[in-house]
């Protein structure tokens, strides 16, 4: 059966993204690796979840030091993010309000989350909610710092610890399932993103 020229396309790319997991995941300096990716969250459009699944598959014996330095470094990612809505907001934000994003969704926005604040954050760190709305949307309204912190790094924990006893119980499955359909869980990753972005909108309005 042929591909269609789209699927082609994007089998091609993550083939890349598949082969070059496959070479940091062996290394000696995976845990390291894992690190920087997770921490560069904030600005990259990587699938971590399914590259967390890849390392663990790759280093069972890693699973749960990969699971902890994933939640770490995720949640420092998040403080970034935060730190940057909190005091660089007045600075960007004119620029976001109203070009990206109409006043008054803005504010309705604002309200939605001032109101489930603490809940807001843990939700939306244990779902795949993209990270860079979460983070910065938390420190431009104010949320205690503290708290958010103590909430994301939790929502996190329970995330990765999910992910990770998966791979510690059903490994061999997962590691065949991913070997044949790394491109397509890329493509539903990706298609969970866009409806958590839907979701926000959906809200605002």
């Amino acid at each position: 059966m042929r591909l269609g020229k789209e699927e082609a396309f994007l089998k091609a790319h993550t083939t890349k993204l598949y082969n070059w997991a496959l070479e940091k995941a062996g290394s000696k300096k995976s845990s390291f690796w894992m690190s920087v990716l997770f921490f560069l969250e904030i600005v990259l459009f990587l699938p971590l979840d399914a590259i967390l699944i890849f390392f663990c598959m790759q280093n069972r014996s890693k699973i749960f030091l990969y699971v902890l330095l994933a939640a770490v470094f995720s949640t420092l990612s998040g403080l970034t993010g935060y730190l940057l809505g909190h005091f660089l907001w007045d600075l960007i934000g004119p620029y976001i309000v109203p070009h990206l994003i109409s006043a008054a969704s803005f504010a309705k926005a604002a309200g939605h989350f001032q109101a489930y604040e603490n809940w807001a954050v843990f939700f939306g760190a244990l779902l795949p909610f993209p990270l860079k709305v979460l983070s910065l949307s938390a420190g431009v309204f104010h949320l205690g710092i503290t708290p958010f912190i103590s909430y994301f790094f939790l929502a996190r924990t329970v995330r990765f610890l999910i992910i990770g006893g998966a791979m510690q119980l059903w490994g061999e499955k997962v590691k065949s399932f991913v070997d044949k359909h790394f491109h397509r869980v890329i493509v539903l990753i990706g298609a969970k993103i866009a409806a958590a972005f839907a979701i926000l909108w959906v809200l605002a309005n």
